[in-house]
C-alpha cells in the first residue's frame, strides 16, 4: 500500500505563520546561543515550529516562548530515548530550578547548560505572567518531563495513547496560548462542561502527538513508543500496512471529533461575557491543529527515504 500525508484530514487545514517570524527567530537565537542550547545539526529542524503554533501575538512573548521550546528540544535532543549517553539530568533538580527554589550545577557540560536554561526561561515566564498561570503551566511541564524521563509499559493501544498524551508535550504548547495572547482563562471557564475546553485540549493534544508518531516513524521504528509500533506490539494490527491505516484513521477520527467539539464550544460561548477571549482561544487551538500538519510537512526534520508517506520520501532522495 502507498500512503500520502494528504491521507490525514488535517492536511485540509489552512497554513498559518506568524507575520514577524524572521525577527522572532533572530532574537530568540541570540538568547539560545548565549545559553549554549543550540546544536546546528538539530536546531534548524525544529526552530521554526513556534511561529507556526502561535500567530498575531507580541514579538517579545514569542521570543520567550521560542527560547522555552529551544530548551525543551535541547532536553529531548540530548537526553531522549535515542540520544542520551547514560548521564541524565535529575528531574528533582530540574523542578527545583523551575520553581525558583534552588539553582543546581553539574560537572556534565550539557546537563549544566540545561539547568542554566531552565533557570532562565522559568524566571522569564514567572516575571511576565500571573502566578496562577505560571502554576498551571508548571503542572503541565511537570507532567510532561516526568513522563518523558520514565519508561511506562503499556498492553493496549489505548494505554499507549494515554502515555503519549503526556509524553507528546502538547499540553504545555496549548497552555502557552494563554501567555502569548494574554488571555488567561478562569477555572470557571475551563471547568465549564458545556464549553468542553478540557475535551478540546485533549483532542488537540492527541492530534499533535499521534500525527507526529506517523510523520517521524522512519526514525522511530525501533522504538516501542510510537503509535504504529503500538498497534504491532499489542497485536491490534497484524502487519505494518494495517498499523499505518489504523494510525491514520485514529488521527482522522480525533480530528473529526475536534471539529464537532469546537463548533459546539463556539455556540455555547456566545452567551458568555468572555466570548471574545474564548473566540481567540478557540482560533488558537485550530492554529495548533493546523500546524500539526503544515509544520511537520514543511520542516526537514521528518523527511526520510523510509518515511511512511510517499510524498515525504522524494524530498529526502533529492537532497
Amino acid at each position: 500500500m502507498i500512503f500520502y500525508s494528504s491521507n490525514l484530514t488535517i492536511s485540509n487545514t489552512e497554513l498559518y505563520i506568524h507575520e514577524e517570524a524572521s525577527i522572532i527567530l533572530k532574537k530568540a537565537r541570540i538568547i539560545s546561543e548565549e545559553l549554549g542550547i543550540i546544536d546546528e545539526n538539530l536546531h534548524s529542524g525544529h526552530s521554526t515550529m513556534t511561529n507556526s503554533l502561535y500567530i498575531n501575538t507580541p514579538i517579545d512573548k514569542m521570543v520567550n516562548v521560542l527560547v522555552t521550546y529551544d530548551t525543551f528540544y535541547f532536553l529531548d535532543d540530548f537526553f531522549g530515548e535515542d540520544t542520551n549517553t547514560g548521564q541524565l539530568p535529575e528531574i528533582v533538580k530540574i523542578l527545583e530550578i523551575w520553581k525558583g527554589k534552588k539553582m543546581h550545577n553539574s560537572k556534565n557540560l550539557q546537563i549544566n547548560k540545561l539547568y542554566t536554561s531552565i533557570n532562565y526561561i522559568s524566571k522569564t515566564l514567572r516575571n511576565d505572567s500571573p502566578e496562577s498561570f505560571f502554576n498551571k503551566y508548571t503542572n503541565s511541564v511537570i507532567e510532561h518531563l516526568t513522563a518523558s524521563l520514565e519508561k511506562i509499559k503499556y498492553n493496549t493501544v489505548n494505554e499507549y495513547i494515554s502515555i503519549r498524551l503526556l509524553t507528546g508535550g502538547m499540553y504545555p504548547v496549548i497552555c502557552l496560548i494563554e501567555y502569548v495572547h494574554s488571555i488567561y482563562l478562569s477555572e470557571e471557564l475551563t471547568n465549564n462542561k458545556k464549553l468542553g475546553i478540557e475535551k478540546l485540549c485533549k483532542q488537540c493534544a492527541l492530534i499533535g502527538a499521534l500525527s507526529n508518531d506517523i510523520f517521524s516513524y522512519a526514525k522511530e521504528k525501533h522504538s516501542d513508543y510510537n503509535l504504529i509500533n503500538a498497534y504491532l506490539i499489542t497485536k491490534e494490527a497484524s502487519n505494518y500496512n494495517q498499523a499505518v491505516v489504523k494510525s491514520i484513521d485514529l488521527v482522522n477520527n480525533i480530528h473529526s471529533d475536534f471539529k464537532l467539539t469546537i463548533k459546539k464550544a463556539r455556540y455555547e460561548s456566545l452567551v458568555l461575557n468572555d466570548k471574545l477571549i474564548l473566540k481567540k482561544y478557540f482560533n488558537s487551538l485550530e492554529v495548533i491543529v493546523a500546524s500539526s500538519y503544515h509544520w511537520q510537512k514543511k520542516t526537514n526534520r521528518y523527511y526520510h527515504p523510509e518515511n511512511v508517506f510517499e510524498d515525504m520520501k522524494a524530498y529526502a532522495q533529492q537532497c
